[in-house]
C-alpha cells in the first residue's frame, strides 16, 4: 500500500488430486536426516532439511491466513477450482494489472507473471511470455507441450528426458532437454515411443489430463456472474476453441449449486468439502513431519467428524449428493487405493468409503435481541463456546425461550446479524458434539464441565474431551507407522518396552503435559 498497489489475493479452490506422487523416498530421507542434524543441535541443517522435504503451509493454515487477510480489510477471493485460471481470466478481463506467483501461470496464456519483489531495494523480477516463446523459438502450443513432458504433478516427466544424454550429472532437471524434443517432433508421435503398453497409458492419460486443465478449468466469469470453463487459452489465431470433453466431470467432479460456489469465492466455507461431493474423495496428501501410527489411526477416526460435517451441507443439495460415495484417500495408501474412483464397481481391498449422515437436527430458533439481552446479562463482548454453553445452562435451568419447540420439525432460524449467525454455528456444533444432548436439547456432562472453564481454554479444552472420546490423548510414547522404518537413531525417541516403571512415568507425564500445552493457541508476534 505504501507503493500505492492495491492487492487481490487469489486463493486455490477445488482441484483434483495428483496423479502421483514423485521423489517420495528422497523427501523420506532428507526428513530423518533433518530429525538427525536437529538432534546433534546442528538448527541449520536441520532447517534446510525441513524445507525441501515438506511444507507446513497446509490447506487449514491456508484457510486461516484467508481470513487473517480478510480481517486486516485486503481482498481476497478463494478461486472455485485453480488460482491460476481464475488470474488468467483477471487478468484478462482487466480486473487486475499485474500478477505475482508462480512462473508457471503462463500455463493458462497470463502475458507475464512478476516472480519476486523486493521494496527494500526497488527492484522485481518478472517472466514475459513472448520473450520466452522467442527465446526458444516455440509456438505457444509447443511450450504447453513441452512442459508437459518435462513433468507436474498431473502428469509424469517423458521417460527418455531422464536418460544421461539429456541430463548430464546435473543436479536440477534440465527444461532444454524438453523444448529440443518437442520441436523435432509433435507431442502425439512421442506418445507412441514406449517401451510398453502399460507406462504408455500411465503417461498418456496424465498429458491428457493435464492439458483439459490448462484448457477449460472452471472460473468464475465477470460477464455472466457464472462458473464455467475458461476456455481457450491457445495463442494460435487460427485455432479452434478446445472443446469441454464429454468426461469433464470424471476428472473435476460434479458441478455444484451456485450457492455453495458463493459461500467458496467469500471463504464462508472451506474447498475441502465442496471438493469431496464433486469429486466423491477426500485426500490427506500431507505428511506429517514425523509419520506414526497414532496419527494414521487418528486420521481414521476423523472420518466420524467428516460424515456429519458432509451432512450439513448435502441435505440442502441434490439428492445424488446425499448419497455420495467419497472415497478416503491417504498418503500412505497403497497406490491402487489412490489411483481408484469412488464409482469403480469393486474398489481395492482396504479402501475406505464414507456418505454423508444426514440426521434430524435440533430446531434452534436464535433472535438478535435475544442474543444482545444475554451479551448484557454476562457481561461479554463476543459469541463464544462460553457464551453459548452458559447461556444454554441458563435457559435450562429457567425453562428460557432458547430451548422451547426446539424439538419440533423445521429448519433452524435467526436473524441477519453477525451474533446470530455466530451463537446458531456455536449451538450446531455443540449439539453435533453431544455437549448438548441431540435428542432434547438438555444439558450434559461434559456441556457442565466445559462451561466453567476460562474462556481463553474452552476451544481447547474441548478438543482435549475429544480427542479423550477416542483414547487419543495420553502420554505413551508413539509407534513408528512403519516397523522397518524406525524412527531417526540420533533422536533417541523412547520405546515404550525399553523403560522401566520409574523412567516410563517420568517420561510419559512429560510427554502428556507437552500434548496438552499444544493445544493452547499461541500468540503471533506482532511485526
Amino acid at each position: 500500500k505504501e507503493y500505492g498497489i492495491t492487492p487481490l489475493f487469489i486463493f486455490q479452490g477445488v482441484a483434483p488430486g495428483p496423479q502421483h506422487s514423485m521423489f517420495a523416498n528422497r523427501m523420506d530421507q532428507q526428513m530423518d536426516m533433518a530429525w538427525n542434524h536437529l538432534a546433534r543441535g546442528e538448527k541449520s541443517l536441520a532447517q534446510k532439511c525441513f524445507a525441501v522435504s515438506t511444507s507446513r503451509i497446509n490447506g487449514d493454515f491456508v484457510y486461516f491466513i484467508f481470513h487473517h487477510l480478510r480481517h486486516r480489510g485486503y481482498e481476497c477471493i478463494q478461486a472455485p477450482y485453480f488460482a491460476g485460471a481464475q488470474l488468467a481470466h483477471f487478468a484478462e478481463q482487466g480486473v487486475v494489472q499485474t500478477i505475482f506467483g508462480p512462473p508457471g501461470l503462463l500455463l493458462y496464456g497470463v502475458k507475464s507473471v512478476v516472480i519476486m519483489l523486493n521494496f527494500g531495494q526497488q527492484h522485481f523480477d518478472w517472466v514475459d511470455l513472448d520473450s520466452v516463446l522467442s527465446k526458444w523459438q516455440l509456438s505457444w502450443d509447443e511450450f504447453v507441450d513441452a512442459c508437459m513432458l518435462a513433468g507436474t504433478e498431473y502428469c509424469l516427466t517423458y521417460p527418455y528426458l531422464n536418460l544421461r544424454d539429456f541430463q548430464p550429472a546435473q543436479a536440477r532437471f534440465n527444461f532444454d532437454a524438453a523444448v529440443y524434443i518437442i520441436k523435432q517432433s509433435p507431442l502425439i508421435n512421442w506418445m507412441q515411443a514406449f517401451p510398453t503398453d502399460d507406462m504408455k497409458n500411465d503417461h498418456v492419460d496424465g498429458y491428457c489430463i493435464c492439458k483439459v486443465l490448462v484448457q477449460n478449468s472452471p472460473v468464475y466469469h465477470l460477464s455472466d456472474v457464472s462458473i464455467r470453463p475458461l476456455g481457450a487459452t491457445s495463442k494460435t489465431p487460427s485455432a479452434a476453441v478446445p472443446e469441454v470433453p464429454a468426461d469433464f466431470s470424471s476428472i473435476m467432479g460434479s458441478k455444484l449449486p451456485p450457492s455453495l460456489y458463493y459461500l467458496m469465492l467469500h471463504g464462508i466455507i472451506s474447498h475441502k468439502l465442496p471438493q469431496a461431493l464433486a469429486k466423491g474423495e477426500w485426500t490427506d496428501k500431507s505428511q506429517p513431519l514425523v509419520d506414526t501410527n497414532e496419527f494414521r489411526t487418528l486420521l481414521r477416526d476423523l472420518e466420524d467428524y467428516r460424515k456429519v460435517a458432509l451432512g450439513l451441507i448435502a441435505q440442502y443439495l441434490h439428492p445424488s449428493f446425499q448419497t455420495k460415495q467419497i472415497l478416503c484417500k491417504a498418503y500412505w495408501e497403497h497406490n491402487s487405493i489412490r489411483q481408484a474412483l469412488s464409482t469403480d464397481p469393486k474398489l481395492p481391498e482396504g479402501a475406505r468409503v464414507i456418505q454423508p449422515e444426514i440426521t434430524k437436527g435440533l430446531r434452534w430458533k436464535i433472535s438478535g435481541s435475544a442474543v444482545k439481552k444475554e451479551m448484557q446479562r454476562q457481561g461479554v463482548t463476543k459469541v463464544d463456546f462460553k457464551f453459548c454453553l452458559n447461556w444454554h445452562a441458563y435457559e435450562f435451568e429457567n425453562d428460557g425461550p432458547l430451548l422451547r419447540g426446539i424439538n419440533l420439525v423445521g429448519p433452524c432460524t435467526f436473524d441477519s446479524d453477525l451474533h446470530s449467525l455466530s451463537a446458531l454455528v456455536h449451538f450446531m456444533l455443540l449439539e453435533k458434539l453431544d455437549f448438548i444432548s441431540p435428542e432434547d436439547g438438555n444439558a450434559t456432562v461434559l456441556s457442565d464441565l466445559l462451561k466453567e472453564t476460562p474462556a481463553n481454554l474452552t476451544e481447547p479444552c474441548l478438543t482435549a474431551l475429544e480427542l479423550m472420546k477416542f483414547g487419543r490423548l495420553d502420554g505413551e510414547p508413539f509407534e513408528t507407522a512403519q516397523p522397518e522404518k524406525p524412527f531417526p537413531e540420533d533422536v533417541k525417541y523412547p520405546v515404550a518396552a525399553n523403560l522401566s516403571q520409574p523412567e516410563r512415568d517420568a517420561k510419559c507425564g512429560k510427554l502428556l503435559l507437552c500434548r496438552v500445552m499444544s493445544l493452547v493457541p499461541m500468540k503471533l508476534r506482532h511485526v
